[in-house]
């Protein structure tokens, strides 16, 4: 079953930690979902910002660092310290092998790439 999850909040409220932090959690639950998730954000500096971390997270909690982030995850999954390490190192070298689906984007730029199908599927487009 899919599942939608909308976080809203003002500037400055932590909303980027938590949305790595929410989508570190799905890939330490299951590293190739990266290829389910699609988040999108307003600009395509929060674009790039987001992609970064979520890299640079991945590359912390693999390495056995980012105590306040495992802790988080250790409490929301109950994963142990050995499998955020091992499932952090799988998703970032399935991540940085796959980097096309990885999809983190501007709404923009996810509204013309959903037209852009659309529009293949009506044959109003080639290809």
């Amino acid at each position: 079953m899919s599942q939608l999850t909308i976080f809203k909040a003002s500037a400055g409220s932590g909303k980027t930690y938590r949305l790595v932090a929410e989508y570190i959690k799905l890939l330490i639950e299951n590293p190739l979902k990266y290829r389910n998730i699609l988040a999108v954000t307003f600009t395509n500096k929060a674009t790039s910002e987001m992609k970064s971390k979520v890299i640079s997270t991945l590359y912390t909690l693999s390495s056995g660092e980012n105590e306040d982030l495992k802790k988080l995850i250790k409490e929301e999954t109950s994963f142990s310290d050995k499998q955020i390490e091992e499932n952090s190192s799988i998703a970032l070298s399935l991540i940085l092998h796959d980097y096309d689906r990885f999809s983190i984007s501007t709404i923009d730029s996810f509204f013309q790439a959903v037209l852009r199908s659309f529009a293949r599927e009506m044959g109003s487009m080639g290809a």
